[in-house]
């Protein structure tokens, strides 16, 4: 996070320094509010530039047998750019490490839903699932409380998910 906020002052104070220097060169016919203008254009910039390229970023990092089954996009507020084409924001992984079982005729799967998150600070969301093929529900498995409940999900068949982990 803090290499991140470096990085936008760097291009801040690098776009500033380019408008100061076509000031001096037109020997200071160019307004002066050019330099904070061009300043802010540049952090802005660096911003847009990250929002796009994080995706393809942490996807790179991923190990080679990791499949992105959902991607999710979403606009902000203070991300006017978001709004015209918004950027991957968050994007599910399964890792292929899966268990397989069978369990009174049903085809039961465990697996592990990685969720990345690209927030105000990236985030990584893990949740333990259990996946029956056969009849295409999915469980929750609760981390800690042992009485917690969760709710029964219908995967559908042409999902992705349900492609990589029952066929």
């Amino acid at each position: 996070m803090i290499w991140h906020l470096m990085a936008v002052f760097i291009f801040g104070i690098c776009a500033g320094s380019l408008a100061f220097l076509f000031i001096k060169i037109s020997r200071n016919r160019l307004p002066k509010w050019l330099i904070p203008v061009s300043a802010g254009i540049g952090m802005l910039s660096y911003l847009a530039y990250y929002d796009y390229t994080w995706f393809d970023f942490k996807r790179s990092q991923l190990p080679a047998e990791s499949v992105v089954v959902e991607q999710g996009r979403a606009g902000n507020f203070f991300r006017p750019w978001s709004y015209i084409a918004p950027p991957v924001s968050s994007f599910v992984v399964l890792d292929g490490k899966v268990k397989e079982t069978q369990q009174q005729g049903h085809i039961l799967v465990e697996y592990i839903r990685y969720e990345f998150i690209n927030d105000y600070t990236e985030r990584l969301e893990s949740q333990p699932y259990v996946l029956n093929c056969t009849t295409g529900e999915q469980l929750a498995v609760p981390k800690n409380d042992k009485r917690a409940t969760s709710k029964v999900e219908l995967i559908a068949r042409d999902s992705l998910l349900y492609k990589q982990l029952c066929q």
